[in-house]
């Protein structure tokens, strides 16, 4: 019995010296125009690098349609305009969701625009397709492809991350 009872406690020492700690974190938000991009930091300094980022903001038939995008010290690591497997309890098809497994350590930042605001290039100053379009607010523009002559886009979003 006190060898059993030694064995536990060593294991459960061991897992918990070998456990990373996992976070969870989300953020809502709005975005007002169609061309406006929303940044949001993710730091990853610890756990072995691993990161799910998702968002559930098309439910409701509310139609917002996001983009999000990845970087990491400037430089696109990855982009997701629809991937509802990362959280299919809460997506829609057309959210958006990236899986990606050992990062490397750092801070990286995850930017939000509405279909098909997609960045120009792989790095996170050369800006966004819509860019040097006029703003015309959200609620009242119709994405390219959505069905008319009424569309109802909603601005809400919601932005979730974990960390491990």
């Amino acid at each position: 019995m006190k060898t059993a009872l030694s064995l536990l406690t060593a294991l459960l020492l061991h897992a918990s010296v070998n456990a990373q700690a996992t976070y969870e974190q989300s953020f809502n938000g709005h975005l007002e125009l169609h061309n406006q991009v929303e940044y949001h930091t993710i730091p990853i300094y610890s756990g072995r690098g691993n990161l799910r980022v998702w968002t559930d903001s098309y439910t409701s038939a509310a139609s917002f349609d996001p983009v999000i995008t990845l970087w990491h010290n400037g430089a696109r690591v990855a982009m997701s305009d629809d991937n509802q497997t990362v959280n299919p309890l809460y997506q829609h098809p057309r959210d958006a969701g990236l899986v990606l497994s050992a990062l490397p350590l750092g801070t990286y930042v995850v930017t939000i625009t509405a279909y098909p605001n997609f960045p120009l290039n792989n790095r996170i100053g050369g800006g966004f397709v819509y860019d040097a379009q006029t703003p015309v607010p959200i609620r009242g523009w119709c994405p390219p492809g959505a069905p008319g002559p009424v569309c109802r886009t909603d601005r809400h979003f919601s932005l979730h991350w974990t960390v491990q």
